[in-house]
């Protein structure tokens, strides 16, 4: 039997950060997917071929760990009842790098997602998809506990996600849309960040100065949740003004938190998006990475687009990917 699955990867519109204490989360699945296929092979060795900004094959017996964390965290949590022999895979994630930089799409979930829907499949025919739950909480294993699986739930069920996490923690997801008349596009720093530094900062910041989090923190729930309410109302005005405000209050968080959650970069970029017309914040926890463009008029997004292609920042088109997560068994 051969197994294919993918996932998409993921643009975050709104609610970085204050999603980690309940705050709503707009995010977008985007049409990057990373995908794993995944046979049975003759022999006793399995074989492992990972493609990312480099490729690697790896080697091992059937009952050994591969030596690829995600890999084997799927393995140990959806042990094998008929995929007791030697097997050969791949697992592509190259969409999600540009010139061998990660472009902050989510690659890490999209590649887990992808796994783990593949090797359910394969080891277990009859049993049922992996469920968000479980994959954001082994997401959440893979980075050392951190992380509010809005990437996740973006890769599991594709569209426009909006997410919160609930009082145990878990998350809570609803379908949504853009308003119609709103378009984007996403421009790359050129250089990849490290989220877990960044939110650690963040955690940081929260425990040693409680009241100034609070305020902060209260002021990204309350412009996530107009944004959330006008993506839900077709209001584009509104949720494009929302998409400013939470662009400008993450500056001052990472002010606040002596971290460039905003970059010199994404400020020059910002800055150029006002002259035209066009809302631009970062996506996700920022430090580099991908910041995501909101404008109503086509033609002023369009020149705004063309603007950065001359001062060599990379404009990355993306569509909506309408379907998540999604798996094809083949018999061979």
């Amino acid at each position: 039997m051969r197994v294919r699955a993918r996932a998409p990867g993921k643009l975050v519109v709104l609610g970085e950060y204050a999603v980690l204490d309940g705050a709503p989360a707009l995010v977008l699945a985007v049409d990057r997917y990373c995908e794993a296929e995944l046979e049975s092979a003759a022999g006793a060795v399995c074989t492992l071929a990972t493609r990312m900004h480099a490729a690697r094959t790896h080697e091992f017996a059937p009952v050994e760990d591969s030596g690829v964390p995600l890999v084997d965290i799927v393995r140990a949590q959806y042990a094998a009842s008929t995929a007791a022999g030697a097997w050969r895979a791949i697992l592509d994630s190259t969409a999600f790098w540009a010139g061998g930089v990660k472009l902050g799409l989510g690659s890490s979930a999209a590649a887990l997602c992808a796994w783990a829907a593949a090797w359910r499949s394969f080891s277990a025919p009859a049993a049922a998809p992996p469920a968000l739950a479980d994959l954001v909480a082994l997401h959440r294993q893979l980075q050392g506990g951190r992380g509010s699986g809005l990437d996740v739930a973006a890769s599991v069920h594709g569209g426009t996600v909006e997410f919160r996490l609930d009082t145990a923690g878990l998350p809570r997801i609803g379908s949504v849309r853009l308003p119609n008349s709103v378009g984007f596009a996403g421009i790359f720093t050129g250089h990849s960040a490290s989220t877990p530094r960044l939110v650690g900062r963040y955690r940081a910041f929260c425990a040693a100065r409680p009241a100034e989090a609070a305020a902060l923190v209260g002021r990204l729930r309350s412009i996530a949740e107009a944004g959330c309410a006008a993506a839900r109302g077709d209001d584009a005005g509104a949720f494009i003004a929302a998409i400013s405000e939470y662009g400008r209050s993450l500056g001052d968080l990472g002010v606040a938190i002596d971290a460039q959650i905003v970059t010199a970069e994404h400020r020059w970029i910002g800055d150029r998006a006002l002259r035209f017309g066009v809302a631009y914040k970062v996506s996700g926890a920022g430090g580099g990475d991908i910041g995501i463009a909101f404008c109503a008029d086509p033609e002023a997004l369009a020149a705004f687009r063309q603007s950065m292609n001359k001062n060599n920042f990379r404009v990355v088109d993306f569509r909506v990917a309408d379907r998540g997560m999604t798996v094809e068994e083949r018999d061979e």
